[in-house]
């Protein structure tokens, strides 16, 4: 079984190897994602908020690690990836709550790390 930071490392190989490949796709998917992602009307943590949201429901575990990272640095608690978790239980049923649970392993392998 990975962790949750070896599943981060081989997704991260993974985006280098499709940057390699069409580069200035990649560059236009990273314009438009700083895009979304600036501050505006939401701040940076209700973004990464909504994202984690989807990346359960959609049941990507890449996503699930990328956006619980950076949550963890944005000063979010284990209550709050729980809460999130719930919503996309709601928006994704009985998947969500396999995937739900996955982001709360990833919450926990990640804040362990920091010790």
């Amino acid at each position: 079984m990975s962790t949750w930071k070896e599943l981060n490392t081989r997704a991260q190989a993974n985006t280098k190897r499709i940057q390699e490949t069409v580069p200035e796709t990649m560059r236009q998917y990273k314009k438009l994602q700083n895009s979304a992602y600036a501050e505006g009307a939401l701040d940076k943590k209700t973004k990464e908020i909504i994202a984690l949201t989807y990346a359960i429901a959609d049941k990507c575990e890449g996503c699930i690690g990328n956006h619980v990272n950076k949550l963890v640095g944005l000063g979010a608690s284990r209550e709050e990836i729980a809460e999130i978790a719930e919503i996309a239980i709601v928006m994704g049923g009985g998947p969500g709550m396999v995937y739900g649970g996955k982001a709360l392993e990833a919450y926990d392998e990640a804040t362990e790390e920091n010790k």
